[in-house]
């Protein structure tokens, strides 16, 4: 399917979208292009292709913002396949909601603007955000009760990708991330709880819970939620479709941080710190996934093998800053 084909990465230094372009090269795409502002990001995801002399002569990275259209646009124009994962995250929309807007709402319609009236394939990375929390599992039709900026401007994003799909014929499926961790994904800012709680046991800190430890969080490795990226693009029937992705693991973070001070701090007797409470915080917010499991979806890298991963690359990252 990559053969002779351009594949655009929107947010492609990105945690998620660096993995992405990974698995474009290793499935011998002619060329895979990763656009990024680099706010969120850093250079050191691709750093190991930049490295490799026969993967750099299939990638490319170019520095711009998806709310800029004249800077988008060409990309998009350029490429058979898209994956865009270009965001905003929760912790920026709770310090500057304009931004966030832009990015999620603008962003994302900017490039489905630019793929109007052509063949591209489109993978739309949205979020559970959308959803807001619920005693049940929430499935992709429920009614959407976010409680976040974050939440809403990925919704209206997620709203116009199917509607470009009605009204327009562009071909683009969405789908829904919950609490994603692994490798690069940054530990010293404020989201990505499993590498920011490793980070400060493996340093000898406390971790710091929020708004009282009580949310249930529903962790998946990162590489499952890149097989299901493609999982979505070699299945035509799932073009206009959002998708809830998730693995069955379940947990609070107040279990969470008892687990990783268990199995990787010095001190056993660690204690955690209460932070404060934070506006909007989905305390259930648990998906069903049964419709993106009927396409042949499931874990592939259980909780316990991801985090000893996790735990491994952050040992490593650490090291080398230092």
């Amino acid at each position: 399917m990559f053969k002779n084909k351009v594949v655009l990465v929107t947010g492609g230094t990105g945690f998620i979208g660096s993995h992405i372009v990974d698995k474009c090269l290793k499935l011998g795409a002619e060329k895979v292009i990763a656009f990024d502002n680099l706010c969120g990001s850093t250079l050191d995801n691709v750093a190991h292709i930049m490295d490799n002399k026969e993967l750099k002569k299939r990638f490319q990275f170019i520095k711009g913002d998806i709310t800029n259209l004249n800077e988008i646009k060409p990309a998009v124009q350029e490429a058979d396949i898209i994956f865009d994962e270009a965001a905003s995250k929760l912790v920026v929309s709770l310090k500057n909601p304009r931004l966030d807007m832009m990015t999620n709402v603008m962003g994302t319609f900017n490039v489905l603007d630019s793929a109007q009236q052509s063949d591209k394939r489109i993978i739309h990375a949205s979020t559970g955000s959308v959803l807001g929390s619920s005693d049940k599992p929430m499935r992709e039709d429920d009614n959407p009760r976010p409680t976040t900026t974050y939440g809403i401007s990925k919704l209206a994003g997620e709203k116009y990708c199917m509607f470009f799909a009605k009204e327009y014929g562009v071909k683009v499926s969405a789908l829904r991330y919950f609490h994603v961790f692994g490798p690069r994904q940054d530990y010293a800012g404020e989201a990505g709880v499993i590498n920011i709680f490793l980070s400060k046991v493996l340093t000898g800190k406390p971790p710091i819970i929020f708004s009282g430890g009580t949310q249930v969080r529903c962790f998946t490795y990162v590489e499952d939620d890149v097989n299901a990226n493609f999982l979505l693009l070699n299945n035509k029937s799932t073009i206009g479709q959002v998708y809830n992705v998730a693995a069955k693991t379940r947990m609070s973070i107040n279990e969470l941080a008892e687990i990783i001070i268990k199995k990787y701090a010095k001190d056993k007797k660690m204690k955690t710190i209460q932070g404060e409470n934070r506006m909007g915080e989905n305390f259930k917010p648990i998906p069903d996934t049964s419709k993106i499991e009927a396409l042949g979806f499931k874990e592939s890298i259980s909780f316990e093998q991801g985090l000893e991963l996790t735990k491994t690359w952050i040992e490593q990252d650490l090291k080398r800053k230092k």
